[in-house]
């Protein structure tokens, strides 16, 4: 496989990027099931692929915006029969411009697709490019003017936006019944009865939409959801129990896992 980034931005808060792979394959790690601390906004320009996020399938005509919020899960699921194309502007929560908020919650829900306009287009790209030949210390600036811009230009969209694909409907059915439930009792087994069927069919249609198992959406989504209460102010006690978990050793292991750092460490990085 052949990747090559064709423009790299990164700063303490923010990761822009642009990104070709002639000869994509579906083992490429960052094709598969993941989430991240970090608001997303995903610029589709060339290949033959659909993008999953919280079971949602979304087919990628070149123009196409996706915006993932902190926390949701997504995949790629891809045809390596051309070459793909891509660019994205990653920010971390505790920098997201302020022209997000009326895109967050609606994003939560499920409007995750845009689709811009021949004139939008161009002007994305070419603010993208423009922003290619900038001296690094004047990329930073321009770099949250142009995040600002896409999003109160894509918070316009929000009355338009298309529908996703639904291959399988247990599927949507499993992850609202999780959302739901986080702070309740949840196994596979409760999961697949609450579904009216068998365990191992959940689980193999659940990856093979979602890229990864029942059970490690669930710690996802739990500890997710802690995250965002501790940015809000509650106590670690009431952040983990909650969401879902009995104690804090199972919490701090998991969290450690998804965040790759510890809560108190997260949590004095927000707010620094």
């Amino acid at each position: 496989m052949k990747k090559k980034k064709l423009f790299v931005y990164r700063d303490d808060n923010t990761y822009l990027h642009h990104t070709l792979t002639l000869d994509p394959t579906t083992d490429d790690l960052t094709f598969k099931s993941h989430s991240h601390n970090m608001v997303e906004v995903y610029y589709f320009l060339r290949g033959n692929a659909r993008f999953v996020i919280e079971g949602n399938i979304f087919p990628l005509e070149r123009g196409n915006v996706l915006v993932m919020a902190s926390g949701q899960t997504h995949h790629l699921l891809l045809e390596p029969s051309s070459a793909y194309e891509r660019m994205a502007l990653l920010i971390d929560t505790a920098a997201v411009p302020p022209e997000y908020e009326s895109l967050n919650e609606q994003v939560y829900n499920g409007a995750n697709f845009f689709e811009l306009t021949k004139r939008e287009q161009v002007w994305f790209e070419e603010s993208f490019a423009f922003i290619t030949k900038l001296s690094s210390e004047m990329q930073k600036n321009v770099v949250s003017s142009f995040a600002s811009m896409v999003f109160s230009l894509l918070s316009t969209k929000l009355k338009h936006i298309n529908e996703p694909q639904v291959e399988d409907d247990v599927i949507k059915k499993t992850i609202n019944y999780i959302n739901k439930n986080l702070s309740k009792e949840l196994s596979l087994q409760i999961i697949a009865d609450s579904l009216y069927c068998s365990k191992a069919s959940l689980n193999r249609k659940f990856r093979e939409i979602m890229g990864c198992t029942v059970w490690e959406y669930v710690i996802r989504r739990r500890i997710y959801s802690a995250r965002q209460r501790l940015f809000l102010g509650g106590s670690v006690t009431d952040a983990y129990q909650k969401s879902g978990f009995n104690d804090y050793s199972s919490f701090f292991r998991a969290y450690k896992k998804v965040i790759g750092i510890s809560p108190a460490e997260d949590l004095k990085k927000s707010q620094s």
